[in-house]
């Protein structure tokens, strides 16, 4: 698994089930950013006792969740400030959800649970440079050995080569610029890792998706995580 280096200097209760689970729900449909119903006894098999609709109504009654479109859900601000009051680690969180959960945002989301049953999970954080925004960053490791792991998620669409070929672009672009590890730097503060020296900073980006194409050293293709 090869990757680009960054080069430094040249660039409650009523609810029923347990407060817990009902909690720890709520900072999943957070980190995931748009959720159906349905998904989350895939995210944890213990939220079927507590993802039944009507209970899922009562949270959106209680503004903690919002129904956007059929079984969708997202996260609202008192969700988060909830979670922030239980001491969860919300700093990674995403920090504005404008979606509605589209098709291409559900479609992420399948892959993002597929990245919180992987055995070396770490994290999963959204960063937003400003030439490109990935569709995820993907920790993973220990604590003591760790990869990033950018994510593209990508579906068939007109003019598909030319769309990857800017991604990659812009990739190697970010790998020699030095925000990408100053973001890196400010997340090992919340995520509790180490923080690497800046000769050794490297990420590789996984491309998802029927196509499969040799971009070199640092990028990886795949259909699945």
């Amino acid at each position: 698994h090869r990757d680009l280096h960054s080069f430094p200097t040249r660039r409650s209760s009523d609810l029923g089930g347990g407060e817990k689970l009902l909690w720890d729900m709520l900072y999943h449909i957070r980190l995931l950013k748009y959720v159906r119903r349905s998904q989350l006894k895939d995210i944890n098999s213990a939220y079927s006792k507590i993802c039944a609709a009507k209970k899922l109504t009562k949270l959106v009654e209680l503004g903690l969740i919002k129904n956007t479109q059929e079984d969708v859900f997202i996260s609202t601000y008192k969700s988060i400030c909830l979670l922030k009051q239980l001491k969860y680690p919300t700093q990674t969180l995403p920090k504005n959800i404008s979606g509605e959960g589209s098709i291409n945002e559900m479609n992420n989301t399948e892959f993002f649970i597929q990245a919180l049953k992987l055995p070396d999970y770490l994290g999963l954080l959204y960063p937003n440079f400003e030439y490109i925004k990935p569709d995820a960053l993907l920790v993973r490791g220990t604590k003591e050995k760790y990869r990033l792991e950018f994510l593209e998620i990508e579906a068939s669409k007109m003019n598909w080569n030319d769309w990857l070929e800017n991604k990659r672009i812009n990739y190697l672009r970010l790998a020699g610029d030095r925000q990408a590890y100053s973001y890196w730097k400010a997340q090992c503060n919340y995520l509790e890792l180490p923080v690497p020296d800046i000769n050794d900073f490297r990420f590789s980006v996984s491309i998802i998706g029927k196509l499969n194409n040799n971009f070199g050293e640092g990028f990886n293709f795949m259909e699945e995580l």
